[in-house]
């Protein structure tokens, strides 16, 4: 596979991914109500305890959360774009995704709530996010971002 390609398709991958995540963020922390949560609990398919800990998330947790939708985004789009500037809009987005695993696992103990499927999750969504600005990296290096 050529490296031009490959880009495409890892490129096309992170913007699928980001704009994943940003619908979650949006649906989650704009849209869901104290319903939706109770109705996740009747179903099972979260514990009363994790639909607690969501209700709990302070203010600021929530605007980095965003923030870092925001950023998974922009350097999605600015690969997308061959700009070089991925590189440092990923670099954001990892900084503030290990903030929030930070509070959430050390400080909040989010572990604690939800299943061991959801913490492998998480650990891969910071492991793509940090492929990601390694990716960027290599891309601007090799002459694909300008």
């Amino acid at each position: 596979m050529s490296p031009l390609v490959l880009h495409w398709c890892i490129t096309g991958f992170l913007l699928l991914w980001s704009c994943a995540y940003a619908g979650l963020v949006t649906f989650s922390f704009l849209l869901a109500s104290p319903e939706h949560w109770a109705r996740l609990v009747s179903e099972g398919r979260i514990s009363q305890a994790y639909a607690d800990y969501i209700a709990a998330i302070p203010a600021w947790v929530i605007a980095i959360t965003c923030a870092a939708a925001a950023t998974r985004l922009l350097g999605a789009i600015a690969l997308a774009c061959c700009s070089a500037l991925a590189y440092p809009v990923y670099a954001v987005s990892l900084v503030l995704v290990c903030i929030i695993m930070f509070r959430g696992f050390f400080i909040a103990d989010v572990a604690s709530v939800i299943s061991t499927d959801q913490v492998v999750l998480e650990i891969a969504f910071l492991a793509l996010t940090a492929l990601a600005v390694l990716y960027s990296l290599y891309a601007r290096n090799a002459g694909l971002l300008r």
